[in-house]
């Protein structure tokens, strides 16, 4: 456990520490904010334009934060840097689920400062209160990093270094397209993750209830798929040889 959470802890704090990770959290306040001056153009719902764009530039800080895992393992495994890990019987999985967790921290830390930027945003502009859905929502995406993640790590090692950052990318958003997939079963089986399922953007803009039981559940869903990618990715990158 202290090789994982050695790895996990040089991951997120190597991210964490660098100043251009937080002017882009800035920048993306500043899109969120920018929401504001679309007032005649979005028929005076600027209010529910801010929530929804607040939402969709949050995800994509989540995608991206998930899709640094490709190049990131694929660049220490060519660089020798987790060569002294890997030669261990156990190494190998250690690896994947200390560079997992640190990419779900990395996530969580700057995904939360987006969501705390956005609800700041929207109580100086309309001088009202963050309701419990557009919380749910906000929770709900920094959630989606778990599986995510999992998957980043999954086609790392299972895919070539240029492949895996576009089948990650593909993956991600056919897994936010559940709902047209689902219905042709030759693709989906249950294989990919569900992501609709932490997609609240209408009920956030409208302020339809969730119930905090189902965010219990989603959470309990996505570290389900996330333990079941990465014991995949654990299984292939056992058989993986690596110089």
């Amino acid at each position: 456990m202290n090789e994982i959470f050695a790895i996990a802890g040089s991951t997120w704090r190597n991210v964490l520490r660098l100043k251009v990770v937080y002017f882009l959290v800035f920048c993306v306040w500043v899109l969120v904010a920018c929401a504001l001056n679309y007032d005649v153009l979005s028929l005076g719902l600027e209010k529910e334009l801010l929530i929804d764009a607040s939402l969709m530039l949050n995800t994509i800080t989540a995608v991206l934060i998930v899709l640094s895992l490709t190049f990131e393992i694929p660049k220490e495994l060519k660089d020798g840097v987790a060569s002294s890990m890997l030669s261990k019987p156990l190494g190998r999985t250690h690896y994947l689920i200390g560079k997992m967790l640190g990419n779900m921290v990395i996530g969580f830390v700057l995904c939360a400062l987006v969501a705390a930027g956005s609800f700041l945003i929207f109580r100086v502009s309309f001088n009202d209160t963050v309701g419990q859905t557009m919380l749910q929502s906000q929770v709900l995406v920094i959630l989606s990093v778990i599986p995510m993640s999992a998957l980043a790590v999954l086609f790392a090692v299972a895919l070539p270094e240029i492949v895996a950052p576009i089948v990650t990318v593909l993956v991600i958003w056919f897994s936010h397209s559940m709902g047209l997939l689902s219905n042709l079963p030759v693709i989906y089986g249950g294989i990919l993750p569900d992501l609709e399922l932490f997609n609240f953007k209408a009920s956030a803009v409208y302020q339809t209830v969730i119930p905090w039981s189902y965010v219990v559940l989603v959470t309990l869903w996505g570290i389900c798929y996330a333990v079941f990618a990465a014991s995949l990715a654990s299984l292939i990158f056992s058989r993986k040889d690596i110089r």
